[in-house]
């Protein structure tokens, strides 16, 4: 073997693997779930078609990294993603309770799904508005949250969440919004509360409960959003 041909080897040995600084950067990229996803793909790949070139190291970084990463975010998102089932399943079942008692004439149930700054409503506004509902819809079925609408009108206060929600009469359905409260407890644990409605109904006149609440158009308006922040 003479001396180029020494030269060539130790040159071509010394390169390393260009797929598998890939595959390490694709891996380091923890931010992208794709990139973690693509990492280790990348890692293998190298792995099998280094032939000589140097870059194992890297290859298996990217392979451990990448798994990891992607682990958590597999994670991340079933953990998310049960939290906004759950979120999802309360404002529905918050509300069709509260609207049963109403129905049922069990007037202290249906406050227990208010929040603190709706509890002062009377038996006789409970009985006006549950008999307004029946008077234009008839008897009601049950209330899901409206994935569909969610173009709130209604402006929250600190505290409050806009949620679109389809109400289930027996005849009809009918769009409401309604601003919730979200009470945390221990842990990841939370509830929701109804702090008020407003029923769209475009042929008989919205309707509003409580009437003097921050759902009111005459007190909406005056709510104050915090300013965005302007570019210096």
């Amino acid at each position: 073997m003479n001396s180029i041909e020494e030269l060539s080897i130790e040159t071509e040995t010394s390169q390393r693997s260009g797929l598998a600084t890939a595959a390490l950067i694709s891996s380091l990229i923890v931010c992208c779930p794709i990139a973690t996803i693509v990492g280790p793909i990348l890692g293998i790949i190298s792995l099998a078609t280094l032939k000589g070139r140097s870059g194992k190291g890297f290859a298996w970084t990217a392979i451990v990294v990448g798994l990891i990463s992607t682990v958590l975010w597999i994670g991340a998102g079933v953990f998310f993603g049960q939290m906004a089932f759950k979120f999802i399943g309360q404002v529905g079942e918050t509300t069709t309770k509260t609207i049963e008692a109403g129905y049922e004439g069990d007037y202290e149930a249906f406050r227990t799904g208010l929040s603190q700054s709706s509890m002062h409503v009377t038996d006789e506004e409970i009985k006006s508005f549950i008999s307004e509902l029946t008077l234009r819809y008839g008897k009601f079925d049950s209330a899901t949250m409206n994935l569909e609408e969610q173009q709130p009108t209604l402006k929250p206060r600190a505290g409050e969440t806009v949620i679109s929600v389809r109400l289930i009469f027996e005849t009809t359905d009918v769009n409401a919004e309604a601003l919730m409260h979200i009470i945390t407890g221990t842990g990841y644990d939370f509830e929701t509360k109804i702090g008020c409605f407003k029923i769209n109904d475009a042929e008989n006149g919205d309707l509003i409960f409580p009437k003097d609440s921050s759902c009111a158009p005459e007190v909406n308006k005056t709510i104050e959003l915090p300013a965005e922040p302007t570019g210096s």
